[in-house]
């Protein structure tokens, strides 16, 4: 069997940690995720995450835009398949839809920003998702060049309608009828 080497080795063990790290934040949220519970259910130390991470709110924010380039890959990978309007709202709606599933990390993402310990901490937040709504509103306008809705605007209401905190726990309204509703008029503008 071939031995890993140390770069490979640490690799992996990055990997693990934030694998541990996601299921954490997601289940239990911000506050209640620990270093010591990371490190725990990936089976290392907590030297091995400070070893890989500054601290809870590095590896959170890892987490965190790994976590929406994974989603913002999958979506534009779905909608380059689209063809018109209808399509498109109809692909976006049940994106809606399947992430509103995940209420648990849009509060853990709002946890995070109102206890984040510094100035950096939390403008890394905004710019990881400010560049996820920039992405979709950008793809979007480029399928839909007549549109007079800014990307940065266009993604923003879409990644808000899908991560709604309270779409999570209703039955109606759906998060994809919000986006049945709102897109086809921004985009044939």
């Amino acid at each position: 069997m071939t031995r890993l080497t140390r770069s490979e080795t640490q690799a992996l063990t990055r990997l693990r940690l934030l694998k541990s790290a996601r299921e954490l934040f997601r289940r239990d949220g911000y506050a209640v995720t620990s270093l010591d519970r990371i490190a725990e259910a990936a089976g290392y130390s907590k030297g091995a995450v400070y070893s890989n991470f500054d601290g809870k709110e590095a590896i959170f924010l890892a987490v965190l835009e790994s976590e929406n380039e994974e989603n913002l890959q999958s979506l534009l990978a779905r909608l380059e398949k689209a063809e018109g309007t209808t399509e498109i709202a109809d692909i976006l709606a049940e994106w809606a839809d399947e992430r509103s599933q995940f209420g648990g990390w849009s509060l853990t993402i709002l946890e995070h920003a109102r206890v984040a310990q510094g100035k950096d901490s939390l403008r890394r937040q905004e710019a990881i998702v400010r560049a996820q709504w920039q992405r979709l509103g950008a793809y979007l306008l480029g399928r839909f060049p007549h549109s007079t809705a800014e990307a940065e605007t266009l993604g923003a209401l879409l990644f808000e309608i899908a991560f709604a905190p309270a779409l999570t726990f209703v039955a109606e309204p759906r998060a994809g009828d919000l986006v049945r509703l709102a897109l086809p008029p921004l985009l044939e503008r």
